[in-house]
């Protein structure tokens, strides 16, 4: 099960940032890991993606954070350089790690709030002491995998977010229940408290997401509103502004989209 969102854009200063796949064994919880060191000043934007992040921050005193799904983008605002190495958790995962998903605000939070502080002081550990991006992500890759590896999710949950993903967001919250063998509202609880979106907003964030990596190649917005199952090009205009913060045109034009260099 894929799924790949574009999370991030910076809208201003100069940035180095990388993606990386998780280990093979953890593919079913984490969608990616990733690094972003700012330059100076800078304007980070980040999206609506359906995902959990963990992110610890190496610049200063180190430090470790987790952050629930966001409904909205949000804008953060660093006159100082950042550097940033994260983990891209897949909807459904962080309950695993202990995280309470229903008390997690979608700003940071700090992650010994729900993982045991000594762990937590180790990872920080791990991951700051090391001394290439390579290992720092392999020190994240293993503090997951000591807790993700042989885990079994909801079967229910696994099955509605794949029909999700197949169909790239253009399905109703009673064909998902059909396809988790759920009753609408079954599924409604175990949206909300597996990945703090409910079913139907978890869609519209999926077909958010496969339109805006559909966008930076197109050539036609009412091709591309279609081809999501939008009722109409004006739709399709207010949800991408809605959920990005800009027009579809601006995407189109060359505004940076998503890890963050898209």
């Amino acid at each position: 099960m894929q799924f790949t969102p574009k999370s991030a854009t910076v809208v201003r200063g100069s940035y180095t940032w990388g993606d990386f796949v998780p280990h093979p064994a953890l593919t079913e919880w984490v969608s990616s890991y990733w690094y972003l060191s700012t330059h100076g000043p800078a304007v980070v934007r980040t999206l609506p993606d359906a995902c959990i992040d963990i992110t610890l921050r190496l610049d200063g005193e180190p430090a470790a954070f987790v952050a629930g799904p966001q409904r909205l983008p949000r804008e953060w605002a660093s006159k100082e350089p950042r550097m940033l190495v994260g983990a891209r958790l897949m909807p459904g995962a962080a309950t695993h790690l202990g995280v309470e998903i229903e008390a997690l605000a979608d700003e940071w939070t700090p992650l010994q709030t729900f993982v045991p502080a000594a762990a937590v002081r180790r990872l920080v550990q791990d991951v700051s002491r090391a001394t290439t991006i390579g290992a720092r992500i392999a020190g994240l890759d293993a503090f997951l995998a000591e807790r993700l590896r042989n885990r079994e999710g909801d079967p229910r949950l696994s099955r509605s977010m794949r029909a999700a993903f197949s169909s790239a967001g253009q399905t109703t919250v009673t064909a998902l229940a059909r396809a988790a063998g759920a009753h609408p509202r079954t599924l409604t609880r175990l949206f909300e408290k597996e990945i703090g979106l409910g079913p139907k907003r978890f869609i519209r964030v999926v077909r958010f997401q496969a339109a805006l990596r559909a966008l930076p190649t197109c050539k036609s917005l009412t091709q591309v509103a279609a081809d999501m199952g939008y009722f109409d090009q004006a739709h399709f205009i207010r949800d991408v502004r809605e959920l990005f913060g800009e027009t579809p045109t601006a995407i189109m034009n060359g505004t940076r989209t998503g890890g963050p260099e898209g």
